[in-house]
């Protein structure tokens, strides 16, 4: 963008404005105030690389939060139909067999009355 002669002449209307005794002083904080340029954006890079990182990590303890909720749910709707089926060979079943039995004892009374 800037040639040669564009910073010459930059260079010359600095040394007319400024001064042959203060341009050391110019040059000087110019170059502090790079420096602390610099710094301001090296840190804001910086910090929003952390907060890259720390949105990463934000979705990630979502998904797995998520994970873990749909596990939970998962184990306890199996919880539920292993209840349901030991419940139901455990109690039903014995229950059916013996009102069958009692039944079959009862129309045996009656056939023999």
């Amino acid at each position: 963008m800037f040639g040669f002669e564009h910073l010459l002449v930059i260079l010359i209307v600095v040394l007319l404005v400024v001064g042959p005794n203060k341009l050391p002083d110019v040059a000087r904080a110019l170059g502090k105030g790079y420096a602390e340029f610099k710094r301001t954006m090296d840190d804001l890079k910086s910090a929003m690389d952390q907060d890259d990182t720390v949105r990463g990590l934000r979705e990630e303890f979502r998904s797995a939060q998520r994970e873990v909720s749909l596990k939970k749910h998962l184990l306890n709707s199996l919880a539920a139909d292993e209840g349901n089926a030991i419940r139901s060979a455990v109690y039903e079943e014995p229950k059916k067999a013996l009102e069958d039995a009692l039944a079959e004892a009862k129309q045996k009374q009656e056939k023999q009355e």
